[in-house]
């Protein structure tokens, strides 16, 4: 039980017999980033010798709720249906489906080829699997082909293929340049990777799609604490203070989609929102905790996207150091005007200049300097993301192994 939970429970004076409901989900929802509506299934506990009893957990419909936690008294009258736990559990892995288990599918890396415009050689191919960094092998039809083993450094590839037919090569060495150079970005637009869905009764994979992901968030919560832990008074605090800003805004942008992701899936698959509930609260309770606007009534994944893309606009989006907009007091100053425009044809009403007046070239040029967008942030808002962060990672984690439990559930049923 969260301290949270235990606080709320003291202050509603439950008593033996009554139900508390939890919500299934915990942070503010928006239409633009949630499109799934909330599953209308709700975990109860029992309450029993004034504590909320963990063996008595039920599933329960009794209608839409905002709050974390709702107390249903026993003598209420309105006391909704409960299923057993087990019940409810059998009747959700029943109709799971296969669809959701994408998340933890195997990613591979597989061949591809494509053309090479060259008389030394037909075709540029990717096997990942071949031990050296270029090879000479043989297409389809039988024509010449140059094989590498990698994709991400050119000039690796190049070295390798070079110093197989430099020789042949002689004054040839530029155009055959050229040609593999296009065709390296045209296989490496071109390539793609290989998602398997897991075997029912496969008990996990270090290379599955959610694990890459969780390598990638985990890599960025490690630099970022690493870096806030820059004292703003050293040298080389301002530039770890926007790193940190840069992972952030990185976090805001790509890691939000994919919690976005596992907020639908959660209402669309109340089993896997069981098996991890306590990770989704932990992650809201992390969102809460951060110094959030007065203004704001309840914390969204929109609004944590604009409050860290406004900080990071005023670092790096504003070369100039005004902060406010600027307006000059040109009470007294005469403007000769030289010309004035109407009715202009409509096809060239916005490329016609209204009023011509003497310096307008020079207002519309100092009127073309604008400052980015910013949303204050407290200094203290950036530690306290370090705990988003990680309470995402461990969401992550939870959520990818409770996939891996049910797939092995799936196939023992199968069997």
């Amino acid at each position: 039980m969260t301290a949270t939970f235990s606080d709320w429970l003291e202050s509603v004076r439950a008593s033996d017999g009554d139900v508390i409901v939890i919500n299934n989900s915990f942070v503010g929802r928006d239409k633009r980033s949630i499109r799934t509506t909330k599953n209308d299934q709700y975990l109860c506990l029992t309450v029993r010798n004034g504590a909320a009893d963990p063996t008595s957990v039920c599933v329960s419909r009794p209608g839409d709720q905002d709050s974390d936690f709702k107390l249903i008294k026993a003598k209420s009258g309105n006391m909704p249906g409960l299923e057993p736990l087990h019940s409810a559990l059998q009747t959700e892995i029943d109709r799971i489906g296969r669809l959701v288990f994408v998340l933890i599918g195997e990613v591979r890396e597989i061949p591809a080829a494509v053309q090479l415009n060259s008389r030394h050689a037909a075709e540029l191919r990717f096997e990942p699997q071949a031990s050296h960094a270029a090879a000479i092998g043989q297409n389809a039809a039988g024509q010449r082909a140059i094989v590498i083993n990698q994709l991400a450094d050119p000039e690796i590839a190049w070295n390798g293929v070079c110093g197989l037919i430099q020789q042949e090569l002689s004054g040839d060495l530029s155009s055959f340049q050229t040609a593999f150079g296009t065709a390296f970005n045209k296989l490496c637009e071109e390539a793609k990777l290989e998602l398997v869905l897991p075997e029912a009764d496969n008990a996990g994979s270090g290379s599955s799609f959610m694990s890459g992901i969780r390598a990638a968030v985990s890599a960025q919560c490690n630099q970022y604490c690493s870096v806030l832990q820059e004292a703003p008074g050293e040298a080389g605090g301002a530039e770890s203070r926007n790193e940190a800003m840069r992972i952030a805004y990185n976090f805001a942008d790509d890691a939000l989609k994919v919690l976005q992701l596992l907020i639908c899936v959660a209402d669309l698959k109340a089993v896997l929102l069981w098996g991890t509930i306590k990770n989704h609260f932990e992650m809201a309770e992390a969102f809460r905790a951060l110094p959030w606007a007065k203004s704001e009534k309840k914390p969204s994944l929109d609004q944590y996207r604009k409050m860290i893309g406004g900080a990071r606009n005023r670092a790096f989006h504003n070369l100039l150091t005004f902060d406010r907009t600027i307006e000059a007091d040109l009470v007294g100053v005469r403007i000769n005007a030289r010309r004035l425009t109407l009715l202009p044809a409509y096809s060239r009403n916005r490329s016609t200049i209204a009023l011509d007046y003497e310096d307008r070239e020079m207002v519309e040029l100092l009127s073309e300097l604008t400052r980015a967008e910013e949303t204050p942030v407290p200094v203290e808002f950036w530690s306290k993301n370090a705990t988003v962060m990680r309470a995402f990672e461990k969401l992550l984690e939870r959520t990818e192994s409770v996939l891996w439990t049910l797939n092995q559930i799936r196939g023992e049923v199968v069997a």
